[in-house]
């Protein structure tokens, strides 16, 4: 089954009434679909995440996500991939809402954390190894990281000391 329809089937399967009539392009119908599978994926997800349970348990439906994503060799594209999708509606925000600290912190600790995961997965394994050049080429990109965070604490403590202004 192509992909397109085993997304379609998925979503009727949901009771989702899969609706493109506006999409002629194969590329953004498919999309669409992933999107709209996502979201009611993401949905189920968050009631599911709201449930009381252990610590082992909350592992092992990490690892079921890894298995289910294909992403169990990998699971820094998957967590690099998640935390983009996830962040992506923050500079929009911060563009939107330029007279408040709050989007534009948010943004920039946003970004930072992507460039740390990127740190992250480029050096792993390095230090069991001893691969010094390895760490040290990601030098730049963590000095990089660092000021884009400190933005963001900047930021929120522009928002703090205009709360202490107003006494609050």
């Amino acid at each position: 089954m192509e992909s397109e329809q085993r997304l379609a089937a998925a979503l009727e399967a949901l009771g989702i009434e899969p609706d493109t009539d506006g999409l002629t392009d194969t590329n953004a119908r498919r999309a669409w679909f992933a999107s709209a599978l996502l979201g009611a994926a993401q949905a189920e997800a968050m009631a599911a995440d709201a449930l009381i349970m252990s610590r082992e348990a909350r592992y092992a439906l990490w690892q079921r996500q890894l298995i289910a994503s294909g992403s169990i060799e990998d699971p820094d594209a998957l967590v690099q991939w998640q935390v983009r999708r996830a962040c992506a509606p923050l500079p929009a925000m911060a563009q939107e809402n330029r007279t408040d600290p709050v989007p534009l912190a948010a943004a920039q600790a946003a970004e930072g954390l992507q460039m740390l995961l990127t740190v992250g997965a480029a050096t792993r394994g390095a230090v069991e190894q001893g691969d010094v050049k390895r760490l040290a080429a990601q030098a730049g990109r963590l000095r990089e990281a660092r000021k884009v965070l400190q933005a963001a604490l900047d930021n929120t403590d522009d928002l703090l000391e205009m709360l202490r202004s107003v006494d609050l």
